[in-house]
């Protein structure tokens, strides 16, 4: 019975091991490496992203003929890979073709321009909310909340700000700030950004601000304010920010993993806008 259930095991951890894919993604016009693409299985808990350089690791645990590998990034078409092509991509370099826009002229009348705030206005800094990784994996964690923008007012999307209540680690943490339309059911669904949004931060406790003037993001939807982790590890007793109660909170734990909703927590963060009357 022992032996017999060594060997289970063995073949287990076997199979296990067959499921853990590497490579890097680059470019197709250029082959740079992509930082921070995401890599993972649609509707699952089982994603990543990959680091600065492009590479990446996922462990699956099971694969089966109705999943699909995706891989994305802002700025890329994406790239979908079935069953038979998983086995073959172990090591290899996975290219995502950039999208083209149209970059139509634009002529603008001199109008009244105005500014106002998107999101939660003021910080709860008594609630300490944090991200909690899926495995003890925090990179690709998402918190976002709704923008709360009036369909029809077209907002040209200038800074994003939040709240650091606590932040105990030396180094500089990395975020990617990403913004969604509003789905049919009141969820986030495809982001409208054209390029990535990364940036650091140190600060310990306070305000941080992340200038995107040069962006140039524009909506005339209401749509979703989010934050985004790079770090592979974020535990909550090191980093925490605002959160407030009173707005709804919307989260995923991993790249291609669904969007949860819970009715309080949701995170203070806000945009400011200019707009035209």
């Amino acid at each position: 019975m022992l032996r017999w259930f060594t060997y289970f095991v063995l073949l287990y951890n076997l199979s296990f091991g067959q499921n853990i894919i590497n490579g890097i993604i680059k470019d197709a016009n250029n082959s740079q490496p992509i930082p921070y693409a995401s890599i993972g299985v649609v509707g699952k808990h089982f994603g990543t992203l990959c680091d600065q350089n492009g590479n990446f690791e996922l462990s699956i645990p099971f694969f089966t003929d109705e999943d699909t590998l995706k891989l994305s990034a802002v700025g890329y078409e994406n790239l979908s890979i079935t069953k038979a092509g998983v086995r073959s991509i172990k090591g290899k370099t996975l290219l995502l073709k950039p999208l083209v826009y149209d970059l139509t002229e634009v002529k603008v009348k001199p109008q009244k321009v105005y500014n106002k705030i998107l999101g939660t206005s003021d910080y709860s800094k008594k609630n300490c909310t944090a991200f909690i990784g899926e495995n003890d994996n925090w990179k690709g964690e998402q918190a976002a909340i709704q923008a709360n923008n009036k369909k029809g007012t077209t907002v040209y999307i200038e800074g994003f700000n939040f709240y650091i209540i606590n932040n105990a680690y030396i180094d500089s943490l990395k975020f990617r700030v990403m913004f969604y339309e509003v789905g049919a059911k009141g969820y986030p669904s495809k982001t409208f950004l054209k390029k990535p949004i990364i940036f650091k931060t140190n600060v310990k406790q306070g305000e941080v601000h992340v200038d995107l003037k040069d962006y140039f993001i524009s909506t005339s939807d209401d749509f979703f304010i989010s934050l985004e982790c790079l770090e592979d590890t974020m535990e909550p007793g090191k980093f925490c920010y605002a959160g407030s109660v009173k707005v709804p909170s919307f989260y995923k734990t991993s790249a291609f993993g669904r969007w949860g909703r819970v009715r309080g927590g949701g995170g203070d963060f806000n945009v400011n806008v200019s707009y035209v009357k």
